[in-house]
């Protein structure tokens, strides 16, 4: 029997990590997107709960959260943004898991997760393999500011924060460039899947 794994699809802002996971999506694989995870996780009643009982009632308006006034609070002070994963992650790790062990009940092997915030945190501990993808400093940025309308220097400040390239790389089984065309992207996808689906 093959083993069941979740492989980590992961990449600083504008590497082009999602041209791969939809690759890997309509090849017919489950591609679980951690941002979304973590943008519905507020509806969990118990997340909502623990939220509104450190940053205050306000952020529920009508009994749905008000994300800009989270945000505001969360990211007044470091304390207040370590406060915000410390509630929420738990929260995120479980609707993963959760997810990912529906699909190997239903006889899938391979469970890929897309994000950017994998590497050093504590979903990592739960994925058996890593996937980076990686582009040219220069294309990164470009790819950035076209698609969130932002500066070059907001760009550079956004990668500035994520976690640096050696960590990414030192940690990864898998290296795929994205700074070719489509189709040698999706060749280097292949190649990992074949080398995936063999162990």
């Amino acid at each position: 029997m093959k083993k069941n794994m979740i492989i980590a699809i992961t990449g600083q802002s504008g590497s082009g990590k999602s041209s791969l996971s939809n690759f890997y999506k309509e090849k017919g694989y489950t591609v679980i997107d951690c941002d979304k995870v973590a943008s519905d996780i507020h509806k969990n009643e118990e997340c909502q709960k623990q939220l509104c009982e450190y940053f205050g009632e306000d952020i529920v308006i009508n009994g749905i959260l008000d994300k800009p006034i989270l945000a505001q609070k969360a990211f007044s002070s470091k304390e207040n943004l370590e406060k915000l994963t410390e509630i929420t992650h738990p929260f995120i790790i479980q609707e993963l898991l959760k997810t990912a062990n529906d699909c190997f009940e239903n006889g899938e092997n391979l469970v890929f997760v897309d994000g950017a915030v994998i590497i050093g945190h504590s979903f990592e501990e739960y994925c058996h393999k890593f996937i980076l993808v990686l582009c040219d400093k220069n294309l990164q940025y470009n790819r950035l500011i076209k698609r969130d309308n932002i500066t070059l220097e907001q760009a550079k400040n956004r990668i500035l924060k994520q976690t640096n390239l050696e960590t990414l790389i030192s940690k990864s089984d898998f290296v795929v460039y994205n700074n070719e065309t489509v189709k040698e992207l999706h060749n280097q996808g292949e190649y990992i899947l074949r080398m995936l689906e063999n162990l």
